[in-house]
């Protein structure tokens, strides 16, 4: 599994970011008179990655750099080799964060003077510090969720196109189509997002992983929903070096109106107890604490369903944070 990030509590992250600070404001072609013009701040195609990921650039103290795209990861990273070559400021992460990227587990952070995202630039932010987790790939770092949430993403995986867009109140998100599904999506305490899709008879909590690849639901999940286990009728096991997986023939995966046929789905063997989020540990009702079985504490629980690049490219998203609302046509879908 590719869960990147461990528990968080507070913002302990959030740094002095001027996101909002424009270089300029590229509008988007208005297609109808009455659609309002959408302030864009960057355009991006999206760059192949050999382990199925893809890159955006960052420029980072003046330097570009690739930088892995993230939409499921709360925090960005950066490679503890160039900040070393860019004497950019390490120091300790706060008590009560375990982040893992990759299979590097990291407890420092990197101070970051100045980067930019397109038109928007930021100061004094902070990013993991990774040592070892982008050794041997084509990226400098990981662009995270404490980066994007600050623009509505337009995220586009079958024509590699990322777009960001300043938060606005513009009605018509989706300028490309004349009808489009509309969701809410939530973020939980260790800052993951996640949204409602109907796979079959049943709603899923659905999270976004851009990378290539089958989706990935578990063992867990689909005896919970579905009261199937690996070997009930129709479950099809096959291996992928040395590792068991199963199939199974699920029809349809749905968000609003817009269906995709025969979803490309792996089912991943899981025998420990879920990461749920519990309401009421320790009494705390009002305070969200995720829990491994009756356990508080070391996981930051998870969605029912990873919806990766082969199913994600039946899509067209728009997500805007502000109003943490997901926006979706068909890949194909146009004016």
């Amino acid at each position: 599994m590719w869960y990147n990030f461990g528990p968080v509590e507070g913002d302990h992250m959030k740094s002095a970011v001027c996101l909002a600070a424009l270089l300029a404001a590229i509008a988007l072609p208005v297609h109808a008179e009455d659609r309002c013009t959408l302030p864009q701040v960057a355009a991006f195609t999206l760059k192949p990655l050999p382990t199925g990921g893809y890159t955006i650039p960052l420029v980072i103290g003046g330097v570009e750099r690739d930088f892995e795209l993230g939409l499921t990861d709360p925090f960005s990273a950066i490679s503890g080799e160039f900040a070393d070559a860019q004497g950019l400021k390490t120091g300790n992460l706060p008590d009560g964060i375990q982040p893992n990227l990759h299979g590097e587990k990291m407890d420092r952070q990197v101070t970051i003077s100045t980067f930019a995202i397109g038109a928007a630039h930021g100061k004094d932010f902070h990013m993991l510090r990774a040592d070892k987790a982008f050794s041997g790939m084509a990226a400098t770092g990981l662009v995270g969720l404490d980066i994007l949430e600050n623009f509505d993403v337009e995220l586009d995986i079958s024509a590699r196109k990322l777009n960001l867009f300043s938060h606005n109140d513009c009605k018509d998100k989706v300028y490309w189509a004349a009808s489009e599904a509309k969701v809410p999506f939530k973020k939980d305490a260790s800052g993951h997002f996640a949204f409602a899709m109907q796979l079959d008879d049943q709603q899923v909590g659905v999270d976004l992983n851009p990378g290539e690849g089958p989706s990935l639901i578990t063992t867990n999940t689909l005896k919970r929903l579905f009261h199937l286990t690996p070997l009930s009728p129709g479950m099809i096991a096959e291996q992928s070096e040395g590792h068991s997986y199963w199939r199974y023939g699920f029809n349809t995966l749905s968000i609003g109106g817009i269906v995709i046929n025969k979803p490309n789905i792996v089912i991943l063997q899981d025998d420990g107890p879920e990461c749920r989020v519990n309401q009421n540990v320790g009494g705390l009702s009002n305070r969200p604490w995720h829990s491994m079985g009756d356990e508080p504490g070391s996981c930051f629980g998870s969605s029912d369903l990873h919806l990766r690049g082969g199913t994600l490219k039946a899509l067209h998203l728009y997500l805007d944070f502000k109003a943490k609302i997901l926006h979706a046509t068909a890949a194909d879908a146009h004016l």
